[in-house]
């Protein structure tokens, strides 16, 4: 059997199980759904605090390429405008695409618009998502403190998950002080001269990227700068509630967007539909929302991403194929497929 056809046929298997895995989701979550109820809460939603949501969506989108922009540019200094279109078009890729194909669209944008390597720019993005993870974890448990109806056993998960998530953003900031022994390994590997060479490449890229963070400066900025990102990302989440006549606090929608992070690492359909909605079911009930308008929120959330990204990642698209060159990017992004 020819690679080619393995690829496709891996391909065919990974996307029913992200379809089947979205659709048990979705079934779960609707299936004790007050649809009636559902509609009432649609006719009654107030445009806006939806206004509102994705102005402040957009702001948050702005400030995580700000924030890439930064340890970037430790690089070589380019434009920011690259950086905020790359991000654009990365999160539109991750909404309508599967696989976060938006990370591996967005650094390769950015590598060429910015002429640095792709490698380092993956690293830098891919560093960056660990670093928020855990960050956006931290945030969550502390706000635990003020939601005193949040059961005792999502708290003792917290607890577990957060030593997990530390041992990994201690093994990320370790690796390059080890790179002559993963160099090594990869010596080692039973492939052909071409691959490894590529393989050594990509390793020495990431490590270099991941050293963008060994100054300290940088990296209590990126913190900071993340803390405000997360509180945006908390401040739009309430909107959206508000706009259904519901009202979360910063605590209670910092929980839930974080709930809603650790859950998009499950595979599913582009932009976690099933998914997102089954956990909205499960934790706001908590917080006094009822599973109906649970179910609505998150669902609504999902549309105001879409439509935020959506309006800044098209016309990002065309600009950075103008910048690039329209057959270079695509030629680009078809090595990374």
């Amino acid at each position: 059997m020819s690679s080619h056809k393995k690829n496709r046929i891996k391909g065919l298997v990974k996307f029913l199980l992200t379809v089947a895995i979205s659709g048990a989701c979705l079934y779960f979550a609707a299936r004790k759904i007050e649809w009636q109820k559902l509609q009432e809460d649609l006719r009654a939603l107030n445009p806006i605090f939806i206004l509102l949501a994705g102005g402040v969506g957009a702001i948050a989108m702005a400030s995580r390429a700000f924030r890439w922009h930064l340890v970037l540019t430790r690089e070589r200094s380019f434009a920011y405008s690259t950086s905020f279109w790359a991000t654009a078009i990365g999160y539109l890729a991750n909404n309508i695409l599967p696989a976060r194909a938006g990370e591996i669209i967005r650094s390769v944008v950015l590598g060429l618009g910015a002429d640095i390597r792709k490698s380092l720019v993956l690293a830098t993005a891919l560093t960056e998502r660990i670093l928020d993870a855990g960050i956006l974890m931290v945030l969550a448990f502390v706000m635990m403190a003020f939601a005193p109806q949040l059961p005792e056993t999502i708290r003792k998960s917290w607890l577990v998950l957060l030593p997990v998530i530390g041992g990994v953003l201690v093994l990320v900031f370790l690796a390059p002080l080890m790179q002559n022994f993963w160099l090594r390994l990869v010596s080692l590997l039973p492939v052909g001269e071409r691959l490894r060479e590529k393989i050594r490449g990509l390793l020495i890229g990431l490590m270099d990227g991941v050293r963008k963070f060994y100054h300290v400066r940088i990296l209590v900025f990126f913190i900071f700068i993340s803390v405000i990102i997360w509180l945006t990302d908390a401040l739009g989440m309430m909107l959206i509630a508000r706009s259904l006549g519901s009202d979360l606090t910063i605590p209670q929608s910092m929980i839930f967007i974080a709930a809603l992070g650790f859950a998009s690492s499950v595979p599913s359909t582009p932009g976690y539909v099933g998914v997102f909605q089954a956990i909205a079911v499960l934790l706001l009930p908590v917080f006094g929302v009822s599973a109906h308008r649970a179910f609505l929120i998150v669902s609504v959330f999902q549309i105001v991403l879409l439509l935020v990204t959506a309006a800044f990642g098209v016309p990002g698209w065309f600009i950075m194929q103008r910048r690039i060159g329209a057959a270079k990017l695509e030629k680009e992004l078809a090595e990374e497929e």
